[in-house]
């Protein structure tokens, strides 16, 4: 039996909406105990990075465009 049979992959499928633009997105990780490091996702309008604790890069799908009236990047630090 592999480590992976032992260990199950966690689905998180959550909906949320930037606090900089107003742009709604999807993002999809995946979880796996012991494998999991810290992963960045980018707002799909503005670029405003984000974090979660994943074992791979979080899947971002846009579902409503910014609200914000601007046409402006995030400045990440």
């Amino acid at each position: 039996m592999s480590w992976t049979d032992t260990h199950e992959y966690k689905n998180s499928d959550v909906v949320e909406t930037c606090s900089y633009c107003g742009c709604v997105f999807r993002v999809v990780s995946y979880k796996q105990d012991g494998h999991n490091d810290s992963e960045e996702y980018y707002c799909p309008e503005c670029h405003k990075e984000f974090g979660i604790w994943a074992s791979s890069s979080p899947e971002v799908t846009l579902i409503s465009r910014r609200t914000d009236g601007r046409t402006d990047s995030y400045k990440n630090s």
